[in-house]
């Protein structure tokens, strides 16, 4: 169902329109094109903040994970890069430590930049000290953090010794106090955090623990701050089960108590990923693609529970995740995809097939991501079925590509479509016994070498060396091409050559 038309700015034009916003149900934004989510985005982003942009942009969460633009570099933006890993949309009764509400960030950056002698770095860029164009290695060395701890510093003290400040703070959020020094710890631990990820990244666990010790130096805090930042960083926590087994060696009481907390977390941010309701807030109903998308770091985290030194709370939270990971596959995703190849035969035929190869590799990817989470996760693989169907439907539609759709009218004596080579036309499917016209076996051969291509990450070199054979016959009616190197060599002779038309 196509989603109804909403009229963002009425529906935000005040900080009071919350209980009168019109928003699109999950359905709906579930069928927005990504272009619309980026533009919706766009706008809100530059809403002054207020309850309506908060609602507006939690309604598109789901969606804005996959479809968001890349970041801009703000001054907020880059002072809260250090604790990034750290953020979270939940917001559990109890807060876990280390990790930050990501809804407190907008009244804290407020409150945090409103005195007059706050550094004007963290008001804007200066001609010195411009803001970087990444959030890379060289964005750490910015002056601003320096500045961000020395406000931080004051605010701290400022609070200490005034209750009114200090109520202030609370009232953004209860625990904002111990927040402040999680932050701080986390900006001056940065360039350690950065080389540690290195070494992971590298598989270097043991560098990595001699890093993590020398930089935490037997703080409790610090290392709380550093474990939470590892094992949720998308760049680290593939390799975090090797670094939590290092460090297992050194028989740290305070890590195995850290490692604990880090279990519930995990286990927290995995089920958050595949839209699974929590304790705490409803479920999130993920649009397929978003759901495939949050299958694999939900697979990376299983993988961080089930690390020995996890101990046996890791145990059991694997088990549970196992299972509603595997429920997730089978249950929700497969269901999707099944659904999305019934869909493909019978889309309308346009001049360069961009929507079918576009749908089509939306399937592939979510069947890649079904295979590798099966594979990762020790279950039997789910996707087998849904691929063979896929490639059955793709050569349907390469060989209705090549023949002409009939003509339902009366306009045509020939019984062909006129409009068919270049045009569009419903996806009806042109007589079984209809022989192939040379003049449409140029976009039928370009489909059949994209979905090829597709395909690669799904099935052996032979299945997809089938696959090129089948379809260049279905094209053509000529015998099929022996390689990959001769089906391409006819795709080149087919775009150079002008179409023939008899």
């Amino acid at each position: 169902m196509q989603a109804p038309p909403f009229d963002l700015k009425a529906a935000t034009g005040s900080a009071d329109a919350v209980p009168g916003m019109v928003l699109p149900t999950a359905e709906e934004i579930a069928t927005l094109p990504a272009r619309t989510i980026e533009r919706i985005h766009r706008y809100s982003a530059e809403l002054p903040p207020s309850p309506a942009r908060a609602a507006l942009e939690d309604a598109l969460r789901p969606r804005l994970r996959a479809t968001r633009p890349p970041k801009v570099i703000t001054p907020m933006r880059l002072f809260c890069l250090p604790f990034e890993d750290l953020l979270t949309d939940r917001n559990p009764r109890l807060r876990p430590a280390g990790l930050i509400p990501r809804r407190i960030l907008m009244p804290f950056w407020r409150l945090l930049t409103r005195p007059a002698t706050v550094s004007g770095l963290l008001r804007g860029p200066t001609a010195e000290f411009p803001l970087p164009l990444r959030a890379d290695r060289d964005a750490l060395d910015h002056p601003l953090f320096e500045a961000g701890r020395g406000t931080l510093s004051a605010m701290r003290a400022a609070a200490v010794g005034n209750p009114a400040i200090a109520n202030v703070g609370k009232r953004i959020h209860p625990d904002i106090w111990d927040i402040v020094p999680e932050m701080d710890l986390a900006i001056g631990l940065r360039f350690d955090l950065w080389r540690i990820r290195q070494d992971l990244a590298r598989g270097r666990a043991d560098p990595a623990v001699s890093e993590f010790l020398r930089a935490a130096a037997d703080d409790a805090r610090a290392m709380h701050v550093m474990l939470l930042s590892l094992a949720r960083s998308p760049l680290s926590r593939g390799a975090f089960p090797d670094f939590a087994t290092a460090l297992g060696r050194h028989r740290s009481k305070e890590v195995v108590r850290i490692l604990s907390d880090i279990v519930r977390c995990t286990a927290d941010d995995a089920r958050q990923d595949i839209g699974l309701e929590t304790a705490e807030e409803a479920a999130r109903d993920l649009d397929p693609a978003a759901l495939a998308r949050g299958l694999r770091p939900a697979a990376e985290r299983l993988a961080v529970l089930r690390a020995q030194p996890m101990g046996r709370a890791g145990t059991a939270a694997a088990e549970r995740l196992g299972d509603d990971l595997g429920a997730t596959v089978r249950d929700r995703l497969m269901p999707n995809v099944d659904g999305m190849i019934e869909r493909l035969p019978v889309m309308p035929r346009t001049g360069d097939e961009s929507e079918f190869v576009a749908a089509l590799t939306a399937a592939v990817e979510m069947l890649s991501v079904g295979r590798e989470v099966c594979a990762g996760a020790g279950f039997a693989d789910m996707t087998a079925a849904s691929v063979e169907r896929l490639m059955a439907a793709t050569r349907r539609r390469i060989a209705a590509l090549a023949r002409p759709v009939p003509d339902t009218g009366s306009g045509s004596p020939t019984g062909t479509s006129t409009g068919t080579a270049t045009g569009t036309s419903t996806g009806a499917a042109p007589p079984p016994d209809a022989a192939p016209d040379p003049a449409l076996a140029d976009r039928a051969l370009r489909v059949a070498a994209r979905a090829a291509h597709a395909f690669e990450s799904l099935c052996p070199q032979e299945s997809v060396l089938t696959f090129l054979q089948t379809a260049f016959v279905d094209a053509t009616g000529r015998p099929a091409p022996r390689t990959r190197e001769a089906f391409l060599s006819e795709i080149v002779r087919s775009c150079c050559t002008p179409a023939r038309s008899g």
